[in-house]
C-alpha cells in the first residue's frame, strides 16, 4: 500500500469523523467499545456477545469476505457450549491480570484459540475487546496500512509489507509493537487508531 505519514499526521481527527459517518458498523462498535471490556470482565455478557464479536470480525469488512469461511467459524462458535465460552473468556481474562510467565497476551490468545473455530485473528478480535487499551484486532487492512505508515516514519519498528498467512503470536507481536508506535506517535488511542487505520485503507483502495 502506497500510504505515506503524511496521509494521517496531524489528521486522525478527520480520519476518524470519515470513519464514523461512512462504516456501517460504527455504532455497534462504539457501544461494543464501551461496555463490553467491563462485561467480559464481570461476567455479565452472554453468548451473542461472543458471537457479536466473531461475527463483527468478519462482516466488517463489508467486501471481499470468504464466506465460505466466516459460515464455519460462525458455526462453530454457535455451536460451542456457553460455559465453553465463558471458560476461555475467563482464562483470558486471568491471563492478562497476571504478571509472571511468559506474556500475558500470549497466554490469553492461547485461551481464546481454544474456543471451536476461532484462529489467532478472530482471538485478536476477542483480545481487543477485553483490553481495547492495549491491544487491536489484527487483519489485513489494518496490517496493510501499519506496515505502510511505519515504514514511513521510521520509527524502529519494522513489519513486513506481506500479511502473515497464517497469522501467528511472533508476527500478531510485531504488529502489536508497530501498533503501540504509531498510537504514541499520534497521540491517540487504539480505538481511534483503529478508525483512523480503517479510513485511510478506504480511501487507498477507493482510489
Amino acid at each position: 500500500m502506497d500510504r505515506s505519514l503524511a496521509d494521517i499526521e496531524g489528521r486522525v481527527a478527520d480520519r476518524v469523523e470519515a470513519y464514523r459517518e461512512s462504516a456501517p458498523f460504527h455504532p455497534v462498535e462504539a457501544e461494543a467499545i464501551e461496555s463490553l471490556p467491563e462485561a467480559f470482565r464481570s461476567g455479565e455478557y452472554g453468548k451473542r456477545d461472543v458471537e457479536w464479536v466473531v461475527r463483527w470480525y468478519f462482516r466488517r469488512a463489508v467486501t471481499d469476505i470468504d464466506h465460505g469461511a466466516r459460515r464455519a467459524v460462525e458455526s462453530a462458535v454457535s455451536d460451542a457450549e456457553p460455559r465453553e465460552l465463558r471458560g476461555a473468556i475467563w482464562d483470558a481474562v486471568d491471563a492478562l491480570d497476571e504478571e509472571a510467565g511468559s506474556p500475558p497476551h500470549h497466554r490469553a490468545l492461547d485461551a481464546l484459540t481454544g474456543i471451536p473455530g476461532v484462529d489467532l485473528e478472530v482471538a485478536s478480535a476477542l483480545l481487543w475487546f477485553l483490553d481495547p487499551d492495549e491491544y487491536l484486532v489484527v487483519g489485513e487492512r489494518e496490517w496493510a496500512v501499519v506496515a505502510a505508515l511505519t515504514d514511513d516514519a521510521d520509527i524502529g519498528v519494522d513489519l513486513d509489507e506481506q500479511y502473515p498467512e497464517p497469522m501467528t503470536v511472533d508476527a500478531y507481536d510485531r504488529y502489536l509493537d508497530a501498533v503501540r508506535a504509531l498510537a504514541d506517535l499520534l497521540d491517540v488511542d487504539h480505538w481511534h487508531l483503529y478508525m483512523a487505520l480503517r479510513s485511510v485503507h478506504a480511501e487507498a483502495t477507493d482510489r
